[in-house]
């Protein structure tokens, strides 16, 4: 894989790109007939202000401060205790309700350990404001069919993501102030505490499916069906408040990419070191200081969120994958585009644009559902490892909840793009519907339960489940065999 040729793979067919490197600056003269050889892409998102201010025209800060909130939401869950004297609840709504009025002025928690981070120290210096649930689907943008699905268990008859985000706040605020630990059945006839409070004796891991389903509900969803969907045709012209370095739509774009959570120059990483998992001393850790001032930058330096899943498929893809830099080119692109023209897109720019854009929607989807599929391989196996009698140790109960819980809080983010193979059709849309059945609203237990009822088939009905999900998944996105038995 060479990550600094820039290659596009078309849904449909393959676009080779000439002339790249070296920022566009401002803008060129329209002309017809144009294709993506006629505009010069740099290899880094870093794109200048087309008005003449000379200042950055990339802005993207609110949907950092979004992602931000969700790691730091999981950093609170993690150091929760079982104790009555918490008001989790509360906690958890700091986050995602979060009230700038009343806490911009408060230093952040996230951290990267021996790094000093800028913007900050407080929240209001990364964005003003900014709350998790005024962009979650259903909110912002509103629900596709005006119809939410996937998940029964504690709602009602027509739930909204928010709604279900709630009710998985009040499990976790439940457990984590009850004293009394929650305890799963091992081999041998005995029983073990769970030992951590955001795990329940049913086998929900409320950690991963809080985070999960937020990189679903709100970045994804924000991402592909609210900015990747704009009018990309007017506001080319006009600049954001009148006065900002960018266009309306240029900001639009922008936005999207921020919700990906890719760094600027997410090109010169390798998979392994987009995923942390090692590499060059400077990136190994899925960061990287790229303009040398000795400080990581949340808004450029760091990759975030999806952008890190796309990596870690590309990783395990036998039949290789370039998800990275497909969708990282497909953004890239998209974004020159607006920049390098001078008034609103004409029809063969727009044509350009929106192509592209369909490039890194289902590009970025699909690093989604490749994670999918990781987790049902996971869960599978989890599952095989079984003992008669129940979990060999609580290792292997805790892992079968962590997998579970990704896998299922990773499904649910699927419905929420426009674009979505599973949006084809009825018929691809209640594929999607079956498989997250499927996969019901808990993992099935060695004792053959699901949720605390008896399970019809028992373990082996439900591997046949997961089995057939992942084969949706299999045909949905054309995926190869090999890859979906490896992931």
């Amino acid at each position: 894989m060479n990550r600094y040729k820039l290659v596009f793979f078309s849904v449909i067919s393959l676009i080779a790109l000439h002339g790249c490197g070296g920022s566009s600056g401002g803008g060129s003269e329209q002309t017809t007939d144009r294709t993506l050889d006629d505009f010069k892409i740099p290899e880094q998102y870093e794109f200048t202000d087309k008005f003449g201010s000379g200042e950055s025209g990339v802005s993207y800060s609110g949907q950092s401060k979004r992602l931000v909130l969700i790691q730091e939401m999981v950093d609170y869950i993690l150091g929760l205790s079982d104790s009555a004297n918490q008001d989790v609840l509360t906690d958890l709504n700091f986050f995602f309700e979060f009230d700038g009025s009343a806490s911009d002025g408060l230093d952040y928690g996230y951290s990267l350990a021996g790094e000093t981070l800028t913007p900050g120290p407080t929240y209001g210096d990364i964005a003003s404001g900014k709350s998790l649930v005024g962009k979650i689907a259903g909110n912002d943008p509103g629900l596709i069919g005006d119809e939410f699905f996937g998940w029964t268990a504690g709602l009602d008859a027509t739930p909204t993501p928010e709604e279900l985000v709630q009710y998985f706040f009040g499990l976790l605020d439940a457990i984590s102030t009850d004293e009394s630990s929650e305890v799963i059945g091992l081999t041998g006839g005995i029983t073990a505490d769970i030992d951590v409070p955001y795990v329940t004796a049913s086998g929900l891991d409320l950690r991963q499916l809080i985070q999960k389903f937020l990189l679903g509900a709100v970045a994804f969803s924000q991402g592909t069906g609210d900015y990747l969907k704009a009018d990309y045709s007017i506001n080319n012209d006009v600049q954001e408040d009148g006065n900002k370095p960018y266009s309306i739509v240029e900001h639009e774009w922008d936005e999207a990419f921020g919700y990906f959570g890719a760094a600027r120059n997410y090109n010169e990483y390798t998979d392994n070191e987009i995923a942390g998992k090692g590499g060059r001393t400077e990136f190994a850790s899925g960061y990287n200081d790229a303009n040398g001032d000795g400080l990581i930058d949340i808004l450029s330096e760091i990759n975030l969120g999806n952008s890190t899943n796309c990596a870690k498929r590309d990783l395990g893809a036998v039949v290789p994958t370039d998800f990275t830099k497909t969708a990282f080119d497909a953004f890239l692109a998209g974004r020159t585009i607006l920049n390098a023209t001078t008034g609103n897109l004409e029809e063969d720019a727009l044509a350009l644009l929106q192509e592209v854009a369909l490039i890194a929607s289902v590009t970025w989807e699909k690093c989604v559902a490749a994670t999918v599929v990781h987790y049902i391989n996971d869960v599978l196996n989890d599952m095989d490892q079984f003992e008669a009698d129940g979990y060999k140790d609580l290792a292997a109960f805790r892992n079968h909840a962590k997998h579970w819980a990704e896998m299922k809080g990773f499904a649910l983010g699927l419905q929420f793009n426009p674009d979505s193979p599973f949006r084809a059709n009825a018929d691809t849309t209640n594929q999607l519907k079956t498989l997250l059945t499927l996969m019901g609203d808990a993992p099935v237990l060695p004792d053959n339960t699901q949720n605390g009822e008896a399970f019809a088939g028992g373990v082996e009905a439900y591997e046949a489940d997961l089995i057939e999900a992942r084969t949706i998944l299999q045909n949905i996105y054309g995926f190869a065999l090999v890859n979906v038995l490896n992931w």
